[in-house]
């Protein structure tokens, strides 16, 4: 879990990084990228795109669990948060068990990064330079324009803004598809159960 500080220096020096959690089993395998026939990503521009609203989250919607499950766990900001697994914990409940303990939820140490090793180093660098990130859902839509809700699971692809910063430099946007999958718990609320984030160019720590 802690091997993607180092990723995330090569991103926030202006590189993009490929990451990927699999959909947990028995679910197929989740790609990303827009509907079949899309010309872009789903939702407004980048340049003119607004974040979905935020608030009282409806918990018993899967679009507006995703926008903010998504949007807490993929966050962060180096100077305040206490380690790189610091947004999985955030996220953890509106994650599955399995999948938030395939994130490294709850394992020893998290969520801090206060032990020794290259990790724990990078992690303390990336606190010096101030580095923090901070993700906007601009629009959710079902992978391949099918909705599936009726069955209990569904995958939604999300169209994300990220804008990273380090110390006092201008902010550096980009915009993403990941993909989520989320089931419908016994109480009626969804969690999400898996991730495609292939086409997220960097990813917050935690991953």
């Amino acid at each position: 879990m802690l091997l993607v500080v180092p990723m995330l220096l090569v991103v926030l020096a202006g590189c993009g990084t490929l990451d990927r959690a699999a959909d947990p089993a028995p679910s197929p395998s989740v790609t990303t990228g827009p509907p079949p026939g899309a010309s872009q990503a789903p939702g407004p521009p980048l340049a003119t795109a607004t974040a979905l609203a935020t608030g009282e989250v409806d918990r018993t919607n899967p679009a507006a669990v995703a926008v903010d499950c998504f949007t807490r766990w993929q966050s962060f900001d180096a100077r305040t948060d206490s380690g790189p697994s610091a947004g999985v914990e955030r996220a953890r409940d509106c994650l599955t068990e399995d999948f938030a303990a395939s994130l490294g939820a709850g394992a020893p140490g998290a969520p801090g990064a206060a032990g020794g090793g290259a990790d724990g180093q990078a992690w303390q660098d990336l606190r010096a330079q101030g580095a923090r990130s901070q993700v906007s859902v601009l629009a959710t839509t079902p992978l391949g324009g099918i909705d599936t809700t009726a069955t209990g699971r569904v995958v939604l692809q999300l169209n994300v803004r990220r804008e990273s910063t380090t110390g006092n430099e201008a902010p550096v946007a980009a915009l993403s598809t990941p993909a989520l999958t989320l089931l419908r718990q016994d109480d009626g609320t969804w969690r999400v159960a898996g991730a495609d984030l292939a086409s997220v160019a960097g990813d917050a720590p935690g991953r």
